[in-house]
This record gives C-alpha cells, sequence and structure tokens, in this order.
C-alpha cells in the first residue's frame, strides 16, 4: 500500500502520515468529502459496526434527499433554516398551508388579501384593493434560482478548522449546523445570498439586487446547487425544484456547472464528461426546466472555469495547514480524494488538457441557444465571471489568490461570491435590461408600510 505524505518523512513515520496511508483513513475519508448517499454507504462500508458514524449516517442520508428535510404542508418551502431549508429557499409564511408560498402569483383565495406569496405585502389599501395589486401588479416579477454544483451552492470549509494557530474549544462549536447545511452557505452566495453585508464577510448576490430592483419579490429564491453535481445529475435535481408554471411567477435561472464535469479524483482524461454526453444532459435538463418553469423565465448559462489559474496563482502558496497547495494537491490525488485531479496537479500537460475539455463543454451552449428552441424561457450565456472580477480587484490592490478558498483551493470565496453577484447584475442590465423591468416605483413605499418584509 503506497505511503500518501503530507509533511515531509522521517525515520519515525508521522501519526498523520501513517493514518492516511491506511486503507480505513481512505474510506472515510471518500465518505466524509462526497457525502451523498454514495458518501454514506462508504461511510456504512468503513465503519464496520462503530456507533459513532450511526447517527451520522442519519444526517448524511437526510442531506442527500437535497430537499427541505422539515416541510409540514409538502410546498417545498420550510421555516427551519437547515436541511435545504430557508437558508435554500425563501422561508415559508404559512407552514400549514402548501396554496401560500414565496413566488407565488395566483391568490389562492380569492377575495383575501393576506399574503400569500410570503413576501410580507398584504392587507388592504385605502384605495380598497389590496396592497398587493396596488403595489405590485404590473412590476416585473422574477423570482432567482440557481441549478448546480458546489460553487453555486457557495461551498466553504472555515479556514480555522484547520489552521493550528486558530484551534480552540470554541472552533468546532458550529460543525454540525455546517454539516446539515452540506458545509455550504448558500445564504451568503452570490446568486441566492440574503443575509446583511458586512466588512468582514460582504455579501453581494443577484437576489439581493433583483429584491432591491423590486421589493415585490422577497423571499422569492431557490437554492438548488448540489455538492458535486454534473450534467448528469442536473435532473433529478430539478425535481426538487419548486416552481409551478401555472400559479407562480417567472425566474430568473442560473444553470451553473463550472466543474464537475471534467473534475474527479481519477487519473487521466477518461472520467470527463465528453462533449456529447454534456449536451445530452443539457437539453434534457433544459426540457425538464421548460416543462417547470412559469411563461416568461430565463435561463443564463454559466460556462465552465478556467481552472488553470488554481495552480498558477496558488502552487507555491502555504496552504493553511502549513505546507504548499502543491504538497496539498499531491496528498490529495495519492488519496484518490481530489475534487479536480484535472487542474489540481503538477502535470502541465493535464491540465491544459483538462481545460481543453472544459473549454469544449461550454461551446455546447452557444450552439443550444442557436439551434434549440424552448417555450417558456429565453437561453442566455455568459462565462464564469473569475476572469471577468479579477481586472477591477487588481486595481485595488489585490490578487487572484485572495478570490479563492484557502482550505480547498479549489472554490470562490466569499468575496468572489459577491464580486460575481455584481458582475451578472451589471452585464444583464447592459445586455438585456428587458428581461429585469423597470424597477418597482412602489419600493419606497413597500419599506414605508411593510419595513423589512418579515425577513428570512
Amino acid at each position: 500500500d503506497k505511503q500518501c505524505l503530507l509533511y515531509p518523512s522521517r525515520t519515525s513515520e508521522s501519526v498523520l502520515n501513517k493514518a492516511a496511508s491506511s486503507a480505513g483513513f481512505k474510506a472515510r475519508a471518500r465518505a466524509t468529502v462526497f457525502g451523498g448517499r454514495a458518501g454514506a454507504a462508504a461511510a456504512a462500508e468503513a465503519r464496520a459496526g462503530e456507533n459513532p458514524w450511526k447517527w451520522l449516517e442519519k444526517l448524511l442520508l437526510a442531506v442527500a434527499r437535497h430537499e427541505p428535510e422539515i416541510d409540514l404542508d409538502g410546498d417545498g418551502f420550510s421555516v427551519e433554516p437547515v436541511l435545504r431549508g430557508s437558508n435554500w429557499r425563501g422561508r415559508d409564511c404559512s407552514p400549514l398551508d402548501k396554496h401560500v408560498y414565496p413566488g407565488r402569483a395566483s391568490n389562492p383565495n380569492q377575495g383575501s388579501t393576506a399574503d400569500y406569496n410570503c413576501n410580507g405585502i398584504g392587507g388592504t389599501a385605502p384605495s380598497g384593493k389590496s396592497y398587493e395589486d396596488e403595489l405590485c401588479a404590473g412590476t416585473q416579477h422574477l423570482g432567482v434560482m440557481a441549478i448546480g454544483d458546489s460553487a453555486g451552492a457557495h461551498f466553504e470549509i472555515p479556514p480555522s478548522y484547520m489552521n493550528a494557530s486558530e484551534i480552540n474549544k470554541h472552533t468546532y462549536h458550529n460543525m454540525l449546523y455546517l454539516l446539515a447545511d452540506e458545509f455550504d452557505r448558500p445564504l451568503r452566495s452570490g446568486y441566492t445570498g440574503f443575509v446583511n453585508t458586512s466588512a468582514a464577510v460582504p455579501v453581494q448576490s443577484v437576489y439581493k439586487y433583483m429584491r432591491e430592483h423590486n421589493r415585490c419579490i422577497h423571499r422569492d429564491f431557490q437554492n438548488l446547487c448540489v455538492n458535486g453535481a454534473r450534467s448528469g445529475a442536473v435532473t433529478p435535481i430539478l425535481e426538487t425544484m419548486s416552481r409551478n408554471n401555472r400559479t407562480d411567477h417567472p425566474a430568473l435561472v442560473f444553470f451553473e456547472l463550472i466543474g464537475n464535469d471534467v473534475c474527479n479524483s481519477h487519473p487521466g482524461t477518461s472520467h470527463m464528461t465528453t462533449v456529447p454526453e454534456f449536451r445530452r444532459n443539457v437539453m434534457q435538463a433544459l426540457r425538464q426546466l421548460d416543462n417547470q418553469l412559469p411563461p416568461g423565465s430565463t435561463v443564463v448559462t454559466v460556462d465552465l472555469a478556467d481552472g488553470l489559474v488554481l495552480w498558477d496563482s496558488l502552487h507555491n502558496r502555504t496552504h493553511p495547514i502549513g505546507v504548499t497547495y502543491e504538497v496539498v494537491y499531491s496528498f490529495l490525488n495519492c488519496l484518490n480524494l481530489s475534487p479536480c485531479r484535472g487542474w489540481m496537479n503538477r502535470n502541465e500537460t493535464l491540465r491544459n488538457e483538462t481545460q481543453q475539455r472544459a473549454d469544449a463543454l461550454s461551446a455546447v451552449y452557444p450552439e443550444i441557444i442557436k439551434n434549440e428552441k424552448f417555450r417558456n424561457f429565453k437561453v442566455l450565456n455568459y462565462p464564469f465571471p473569475l476572469k471577468g472580477i479579477l481586472a477591477d480587484w487588481q486595481k485595488q490592490g489585490g490578487h487572484l489568490w485572495q478570490l479563492i478558498e484557502p482550505i480547498d483551493g479549489f472554490h470562490p470565496n466569499q468575496i468572489a461570491n459577491a464580486l460575481s453577484a455584481t458582475w451578472f447584475w451589471n452585464a444583464l442590465k447592459r445586455d438585456h435590461p428587458e428581461i429585469l423591468g423597470a424597477p418597482n416605483p412602489n419600493n419606497a413605499k413597500i419599506i414605508e408600510l411593510f419595513g423589512d418584509q418579515g425577513g428570512y
């Protein structure tokens, strides 16, 4: 059994290196990293009767369903934040009524002026109309949705978890909460983030921009992104989407798969998605979306990333664990645990081959836009904006490595998520203002009457 060394080997092998070389460690690590049903099965196989894994297996199985675990009325929305609850989708304002939920366009109770779409706007105006009709009718209502992978979900492992100088008795106090959200931070993501921004944690999202544009869309967001998702997994993910094309508002949907079709832990390129497979998978997903989305929706396809920047900007920098990223990448490759062996690899030829495949897959989107038609939505295509935001970031004195998650050395970090949201919003305003429509002229009135509209 080969040795996988994170730190230089000495005469007496370190405990960490010895543990990492064992078959049991590799099996458990694969279960932890990859998660989902496959991860839970691997955990069950690895634990061999060890009781502490049982509760973890149950949690992983709950996580693997990728839909609200606590949803009493079955409308796809929840009042609980984690386990695909209100951190991922707008908070349900009527958890026992399946006809009342975020994004609903038609009033299920004709004659009632109660809030039926959870945007916090309800009651009767002095005119005799409902406030919903008076303040929202005739405005461009687009909910915001993200369908894709861990980058869209904003995967993030706290750096303090692996930095010895920061570890104390409080370091892991929130680990179960983070695990219940799959170590994702959708509430701070560039697509569906909704929490307040701060200097320490800058939060901006397309949803926040859209809500500022039209306060009537409050809580109308869904993040359906799944760690490790590639194009072949999108169709099952869409089964968890809560959108009715007869009763709900249109949506602005980001279709984002930036790397998993070329990223895996296997050597070489044989496990990467081929161009024909990618086109077939994407078309299957778009056809399903065409059956689910209300008319007037828009789907924004996002190209695969330029992953060459990972090695170029990080390989000789020091990881929080105390060695260079090149050493960490090689260690993960040795364990067959790398999230992207093709890009996170000292082999330049493999890195270039991986990027060539990524570019070939991205070229499928404009070809589909040119040759295919859809009933209920328009399809747009934009590059993954990391390189697009880099120029402005560098003008401010920043560096590319400051936009990448320090622990995994792979995902866009919090700053990159916020900058990407601004990039996408500006691109849509510039290229397709007709999709966004005019700002709601009643926004100030909504704030005056309804404040934070019930929050989140």
